[in-house]
Order: structure tokens, then sequence, then C-alpha cells
């Protein structure tokens, strides 16, 4: 069974420390069998061109492995950030927006969030949006008004409120046919619920980190899926919302 995983990140936090290099997701994806993985630098690094330049250079290294998400600062003037999220997207085949309320100090309510929205449809791509820690501004509810606003792209809840505030995914998830869930880092005991509630047309594999691709993958295989199912969660959500080609 073919897996993409959604939620990956390359390079060094300057928030926290960690540091992933593409040898690190390669060796990953090899030992767990992940056909695709889904890269974008940390929320905070030194130089946030660089950190997105490194993984336009990874994906071009491993086409078949690799896509692109971009994640700059809503705090970027409006002109800079557009000019820099078309041209990743445009040019280099970056695939969707990303927006972490906690460290990019934005609320998806606020002003600054608008750009993300507004230039992720003019460019017609979709919106990750970190949820769960960091709240209230990581709060899933706080993404209805804009999936509202803007009902062509799809909105991604990374995390699906970790855990926490799984509840509040399912809520947003159901007010907004356009809401996706991504719940790397929920108990099973919540992800099956979500798969009940919520379907897996609406739900995708991610990781966050490399050495959580085989807890997360040993929670969608325990669940009982059958085989549609568990292809749903694993690849063809992602396929679709990301608009990977099979």
């Amino acid at each position: 069974m073919k897996i993409i995983d959604s939620h990956c990140h390359l390079g060094v936090s300057k928030l926290s420390g960690r540091s992933i290099t593409g040898e690190d997701l390669l060796r990953t994806m090899e030992t767990h069998d992940v056909e695709i993985a889904l890269a974008m630098p940390h929320a905070v690094t030194s130089d946030p061109i660089a950190a997105h330049d490194a993984v336009a250079e990874l994906c071009q290294r491993h086409p078949r492995r690799f896509r692109g998400i971009v994640n700059l600062s809503p705090l970027w003037d409006e002109a800079d950030y557009r000019r820099e999220a078309t041209h990743y997207v445009r040019d280099l085949g970056f695939v969707a927006l990303k927006l972490n309320p906690m460290q990019h100090l934005t609320s998806p309510l606020m002003a600054n969030a608008n750009k993300v929205f507004d230039v992720a449809t003019d460019l017609e791509v979709p919106v990750i949006v970190h949820t769960g820690m960091g709240a209230p501004w990581s709060l899933p509810s706080l993404c209805i008004p804009q999936a509202r606003r803007h009902p062509d792209i799809p909105i991604v809840l990374a995390h699906a409120g970790y855990a926490i505030y799984t509840d509040e995914a399912y809520v947003a998830a159901s007010e907004c046919p356009n809401i996706y869930l991504e719940p790397s880092w929920c108990s099973i005991h919540k992800l099956e619920w979500l798969v009940q509630q919520v379907g897996t047309a609406r739900i995708l594999f991610g990781s966050d980190l490399p050495a959580n691709v085989p807890v997360e993958l040993t929670k969608y295989r325990s669940l009982g899926l059958d085989a549609d199912n568990l292809a749903n969660c694993l690849e063809r959500t992602a396929r679709q919302v990301f608009r990977i080609p099979d």
C-alpha cells in the first residue's frame, strides 16, 4: 500500500533547536515504505529564504519522493509574502502554504492571517494550519471563518487539535466540508472516533517528526480498517488535497 506523509520538517528550528536532514527523512521513508513526503522548513529559522531553498533543493534531487510546503511568516509585508510564496509554488512546485498560529504569532482570525489564505486561494493550493498547542490562537475552531471565506481551497488542521482539542477539530470539519484533519499526536481512540465521525476521505496521515512515523502508522493499522479506508488515510486523501498525480 502506498503512503504519503503529509507533514514533515527539514532544517533547524530556531526555537527548539531540533535539526532534521534530508538523509533523516529519506532513511525513515525507506524503513517504513513511505513513497512521498511533504516537507517544509520549521516556522522559525535563522534564514527563512535559505530554509525554503533547502526544501526546494531536496525536492529537485528527489522529485519522486518529496514535495515542498511554504512556511513563511504572515508578519511579512503582504507584497513580500505574496512574491516569495508565488515563487515557491509557481516556479518550484510547492504544493501548500502553512500557518503556525503559535510560532507565527498570528491567530487565523487576525488580519495578518488573511494574506496566507488569500494568497493560497489565488495560487489554488491548500493551507495547513497548526492546531492544538498554542491555544487559544491554535484552537481548531478559529479556522472556521477562514474556511467559509475560502470555500474553494482545502484547509488541513495539522494535529487535529493535538488530542486535547480533537473534539473542536471535529466540530470545525463538521461545519466546513473543505476542512481536512491530519491527526498526528492524537491518541488512538480519538483517531478511531474521527474516522467514524468524519470519514476517511477527510483524514490524512502525517508524522511531523521522523521518529513519529512508525508510531502514527501503527495507529492507523491498529484500527481494523478495510483496505479501501486505510488507503484513503495513508495516501488517497493527501493525493487529492495536494493534487499529487498517481
